[in-house]
């Protein structure tokens, strides 16, 4: 009898672990559904806000939904002259509101970049799952002189203009490099594709994607960042991964409009994620 007990015991607690893993799995997986029509993000923000006096820098994003979601997540992502410097996600169930916030030193002159995807499920008594989605971004050139911090986002005068040209020159060679590297080493005939950085996706928040309508090109980014946050952000989140060397990745868009690429490299390995566009 007491051999049957524990048995018991021991067959209950396994399903325990197995149940509470899965969902813990279903949760903290980006998941895109169809575009919610009565439900959205109402407002949604990412800043990067600089204290001068102790050389730091506050990188908070935030999200409201009109109404409570089953699920909320927002996901934002960190480079500094287009090297990863921070990942920040964060889910929550039954909620309206998402707020991340990390402060970091800024030691060196600098472009810091970061994007956010903002993200939430509603289900419906029908069994109808709808999801909504946004994203902000916010980029910041910050010049350390005599050991004296200085920012600004859009160039106010001649110094700043030269400093604005010296980052932006600095970046864009070290990622051109890099590319070309990743390119030839994933055997990508690079003719065939639009390109351009995760951190330049922002603008398809005003904008299509080529050749895409609306609810097409809302589709395709919500597909995309149900794929990045699963085979690069998770990986991100790893302790193990959080001072991997590496740049922002590259997205590719097939000329055909048939798909879709992102390549980056992790722990000196080359990644391709492949994603049809329908």
């Amino acid at each position: 009898m007491y051999k049957r007990f524990i048995c018991l015991i021991f067959i209950l607690s396994f399903f325990f672990i197995v149940f509470t893993l899965k969902s813990k799995s279903t949760l903290t997986t980006v998941k895109y559904f169809p575009i919610d029509k009565h439900a959205s993000i109402e407002k949604a923000k990412t800043n990067l806000m600089i204290q001068p006096e102790n050389r730091e820098i506050t990188w908070h994003v935030e999200s409201t939904s009109v109404d409570p979601a089953y699920l909320r997540q927002d996901i934002s992502l960190l480079y500094e002259n287009g090297k990863f410097k921070g990942v920040q996600s964060k889910w929550r169930q039954h909620i309206d509101q998402i707020q991340l916030s990390e402060q970091f030193k800024q030691i060196n002159s600098g472009l810091i970049q970061t994007i956010s995807f903002h993200h939430g499920e509603f289900h419906y008594s029908n069994d109808q799952i709808t999801s909504i989605q946004k994203m902000t971004a916010k980029q910041l050139y910050v010049t350390v002189d005599n050991s004296i911090l200085h920012s600004f986002q859009r160039p106010r005068n001649i110094q700043e203009k030269k400093w604005q040209t010296k980052l932006n020159n600095f970046t864009n060679q070290q990622l051109k490099v890099h590319w070309k590297s990743l390119i030839k080493e994933l055997n990508i005939p690079v003719d065939n594709y639009t390109s351009f950085p995760l951190t330049d996706l922002i603008r398809f928040e005003q904008e299509n994607l080529p050749n895409q309508t609306v609810e097409e090109t809302q589709k395709i980014i919500g597909q995309l960042w149900e794929g990045l946050y699963k085979n690069y952000v998770l990986l991100l989140k790893n302790q193990d991964n959080q001072q991997s060397f590496h740049y922002i990745p590259l997205i590719l868009i097939d000329k055909d409009n048939e798909h879709l690429l992102v390549i980056f490299e992790l722990n000196g390995k080359a990644q391709k994620l492949i994603q049809k566009i329908s």
